[in-house]
């Protein structure tokens, strides 16, 4: 495999490697779309589509979680988002701020599952990248505003916590280079980082074929990684899972205390993605067979109730579209396919396990989508000639989305993600946009605006 590594890099250059890759982050635009003027509207309905939508953040470049990252209270009734000056609850009735803990060096991770506590991280300052360095994780309470120190680790991150509070899960990489050197890196207006690679003619690439350029390398560096957890009442780290592949997305099931979903980081074309582990370390196994070339999967996330695990299928990478789904209980297999524009970033699921939503992308993401730039409520249903009696659940079922567009976004510039997710009741839609030229959070409502 080292070897294999090895050619890929020397054969970068090669015509299918000037394709946009498909990886963990995301493609961007080669030029930022015009952004409107002024101070952006606290509510308005989008013109197009009918919908009403929510600026809820009142800081310029406040930003949400990633995509499955767990943020609502165990009653539902708040969330949890970053800003510039710390990390602050949002009513979700009245979509009220409040600062909840300040300063910018608190990294905001998840909300717990049980108890109104939000978990954050503080890196040691010092040389080197972050990851690198120790961490502190901090506990606040919502509401009373306690902190409570709960562990420390000398490298790494923590990405979640399991549905009875009694674990953290973390990955760390030892001697990972970054992904962009610092002497060449940049920081857009938007805050996301910019990437700088040549092509074959000398010629600066785009964002996205810069990115997919760092990743390939980083994929191929080969370095000491551990999937691990932490042992809340007592502090024992326990390495779950040691290789020298690129381990990412390390999440919980947000029902089953002891079921843990990753992925193994690079081009998507290369990676086996998906895995699932036990939290004593047993029973490692991947979610899905490549079937053919260029077959690709990726941003997993669990249905809300846990039962299911969805993600992106493309086979072959870029040309046929679906949100697959494995029922993690039965075995049993569903792929919902969708219109090259109805592609996403990412999907989400709401609560109720059969409505979904795409952020879209602009055309030089995976899909190449000419008019892919929405946001959109997918509905399955099954093909018209379907047999349905005489379904065998060893078998995949398919089913066709039907797309509704909530928002259009044909403003925002997609180095930025959205990382989209329902609201506990299914009504909105929460999603991060720079559509007004600065980075803020929205909801956009599900119904059509009155």
């Amino acid at each position: 495999m080292r070897e294999t590594r090895r050619t890929a890099l020397k054969g970068l250059w090669g015509a299918s490697a000037l394709l946009p890759l498909m990886i963990h982050g995301q493609a961007g635009a080669q030029t930022a779309p015009a952004q409107p003027a002024g101070n952006p509207p606290k509510t308005w309905v989008d013109a197009k589509t009918g919908h009403r939508v929510v600026r809820i953040s009142d800081e310029p470049g406040s930003l949400g979680m990633y995509f499955y990252r767990h943020v609502y209270t165990p009653e539902n009734d708040l969330m949890v988002i970053k800003s510039p000056t710390g990390i602050q609850t949002v009513d979700l009735k009245t979509w009220g701020v409040k600062p909840l803990v300040t300063g910018p060096g608190n990294d905001l991770m998840f909300m717990a599952r049980k108890s109104r506590e939000a978990y954050y991280s503080v890196t040691d300052p010092g040389e080197g990248e972050a990851a690198d360095r120790p961490k502190t994780i901090y506990a606040v309470h919502v509401d009373m505003k306690t902190v409570r120190r709960v562990a420390r680790i000398p490298a790494g991150q923590i990405s979640a916590m399991n549905a009875d509070d009694t674990l953290l899960l973390g990955t760390v990489a030892y001697g990972a280079k970054p992904l962009q050197p610092k002497d060449k890196a940049s920081v857009d207006k938007f805050g996301q980082a910019e990437y700088a690679a040549l092509g074959p003619d000398g010629k600066p690439l785009n964002f996205a074929k810069a990115k997919g350029v760092r990743m390939l390398e980083r994929w191929a560096a080969r370095v000491p990684a551990e999937l691990f957890t932490i042992d809340i009442a007592t502090g024992e780290r326990k390495v779950l899972y040691k290789t020298e592949e690129w381990i990412g997305h390390a999440q919980f099931s947000p029902t089953d205390p002891n079921l843990i979903r990753f992925c193994m980081e690079g081009p998507w074309h290369r990676v086996d993605r998906i895995k699932l582990i036990n939290a004593d370390g047993s029973n490692l196994r991947s979610v899905h067979q490549r079937t053919m070339n260029m077959e690709i999967w990726g941003h997993e996330f669990f249905s809300q109730d846990g039962k299911w695990l969805w993600y992106d299928l493309q086979t072959p990478r870029g040309q046929v579209f679906w949100v697959a789904g494995l029922e993690l209980a039965t075995g049993r297999r569903i792929w919902k396919r969708m219109e090259q524009n109805d592609w996403g970033v990412h999907f989400n699921v709401a609560p109720d396990g059969v409505t979904f939503a795409s952020d879209g992308g602009d055309a030089d993401m995976v899909a190449h989508a000419p008019d892919g730039k929405w946001i959109s409520l997918l509905k399955a249903d099954a093909i018209v000639d379907a047999d349905l009696p005489s379904y065998d659940d060893r078998l995949i079922s398919i089913e066709t989305f039907k797309s509704t567009r909530l928002i259009d976004m044909s403003a925002h510039d997609y180095r930025l993600e959205p990382n989209l997710r329902f609201t506990p009741d299914g009504k909105w839609i929460i999603f991060c946009s720079n559509m007004h030229g600065v980075n803020h959070v929205y909801a956009v409502e599900v119904a059509k605006a009155a």
